[in-house]
């Protein structure tokens, strides 16, 4: 069965150029190594708004500093994939489990410089998933994860919805980018 995730990704538009061109780059993060995307299901306009925060978030932080366009841009496309090759870390099945492989990392983490924290956390969700693809023989290439949303997403959004969902939002992360054709890429 294949699955057809829609999703969005914030950028500028120098980099949205060169990703309709080449596609998506696969990168390290805080929740392994692959591109970063909002779910777009069953909120479209939500994602949107959480991909066009990031994208407003990391030009202030510098991240577009040397492109020429710095504006930023919200591209959408289509994840396409077999579903076995599908995890969603947020199912009852995986959450206990992701917890408790984690968790043995936690004195580990606490002890590092903030700025080591992010490529430690790519090897370990990298390491986690390695060793359920041995035990499932099947390989994982997208996942589903809550995220924290950006900080100027936050900002304008109400304290309920801060306690109802401790601002973290469904992220889909791609980790082989050939699951996403370059014809599914589109500009918002």
């Amino acid at each position: 069965m294949t699955l057809d995730l829609l999703a969005t990704h914030g950028t500028c538009s120098s980099y949205a150029n060169l990703i309709c061109k080449e596609n998506f780059r696969i990168c390290d993060g805080r929740h392994g190594a692959g591109v970063y995307f909002w779910h777009a299901s069953p909120n479209f306009d939500d994602a949107v708004d959480l991909a066009r925060s990031y994208a407003e978030f990391n030009l202030t932080k510098g991240a577009y500093d040397g492109v020429d366009e710095t504006e930023p841009c919200v591209l959408a496309c289509n994840i396409l994939l077999n579903k076995n090759n599908f995890l969603d870390l947020e199912s009852i099945d995986y959450l206990g489990v992701l917890r408790a492989y984690l968790l043995k990392f936690d004195a580990k983490l606490k002890a590092m410089p903030s700025r080591d924290v992010k490529a430690e956390l790519t090897k370990i969700y990298n390491g986690f998933f390695q060793e359920l693809e041995e035990i499932s023989n099947e390989k994982i290439i997208v996942y589903h994860v809550k995220a924290a949303v950006p900080q100027n997403y936050k900002d304008p959004k109400s304290k309920g919805l801060q306690w109802a969902t401790q601002f973290a939002s469904s992220c889909l992360v791609v980790r082989e980018n050939s699951v996403i054709p370059l014809a599914s890429i589109r500009r918002i």
